[in-house]
């Protein structure tokens, strides 16, 4: 039997925002207040750098970073940096990893659905052993890093569909050098409108989770984590 679980669809939110709200969720989830949920989101343009960071992989200065008003921001996630900005698609997973779910696993999972998603469109993504997350020949589409507090996932996946590429010429993204990056326009040579894609990006949610999703709006999610304070971390200030 599929497993309920739900999905919002935040638009464009800041990302630190976004950080935020998922620590709520994640809270949330820990207190089975909640089922698994599926963030979806773009966010303006922002570098982040995860654990692994090296920020020697940062090429430019921090004054080129203003310029473009392009934050930088650590976080928890695993690998080293990446951009975000608008036209890049990604998904925030905050599901419980039990049941036979491991890390790996979970992560594969998370690469699938962005390959059957390319495979929709006539884009052939594969994986590749130099780094996790979805190349197309060898450029590189698809990003993965996750983090798992108390059994439950934080982060996802970023798919590239029609952001500018410019701002990865300012890092080595994931710590690679010499990669190129590349977006569905780009291979397509046309705008991909974005709402049928994140319905078929659902349906692949749930088809590898085997889950069955329900749409939630963000008011209504908001209630639950104000109502039960999950916006709060145990000390009391604001998460994360």
């Amino acid at each position: 039997m599929a497993k309920p679980s739900i999905a919002v669809d935040l638009g464009l939110m800041e990302y630190t925002s976004c950080w935020e709200l998922q620590h709520g969720i994640h809270k949330a989830r820990r207190k089975n207040l909640i089922p698994d949920c599926l963030i979806l989101v773009e966010h303006p343009r922002v570098m982040t750098f995860g654990k692994g960071k090296n920020h020697g992989n940062l090429l430019v200065t921090q004054q080129v970073l203003d310029d473009h008003g392009i934050p930088c921001v650590d976080i928890e996630r695993g690998g080293d940096v990446t951009y975000h900005g608008p036209g890049q698609f990604i998904c925030y997973p905050i599901f419980g990893l039990k049941g036979g779910i491991g890390v790996v696993d979970f992560v594969e999972r998370l690469e699938e659905i962005m390959i059957r998603t390319l495979d929709r469109y006539g884009i052939p993504g594969r994986r590749d052993p130099r780094n996790r997350g979805v190349w197309v020949e060898e450029k590189k589409i698809g990003f993965v890093g996750i983090a798992v507090r108390k059994g439950i996932s934080l982060h996802g996946f970023a798919l590239n569909v029609n952001l500018d590429l410019s701002p990865f010429q300012m890092i080595n993204p994931c710590g690679l050098h010499d990669v190129e990056i590349t977006s569905m326009k780009n291979i397509l040579k046309h705008q991909i409108p974005v709402e049928p894609l994140k319905d078929l990006t659902v349906s692949l949610y749930e088809e590898i989770f085997d889950c069955s999703m329900e749409k939630r709006n963000l008011e209504k999610l908001m209630e639950i984590l104000v109502q039960n304070e999950c916006l709060k971390n145990d000390a009391g200030e604001t998460t994360p």
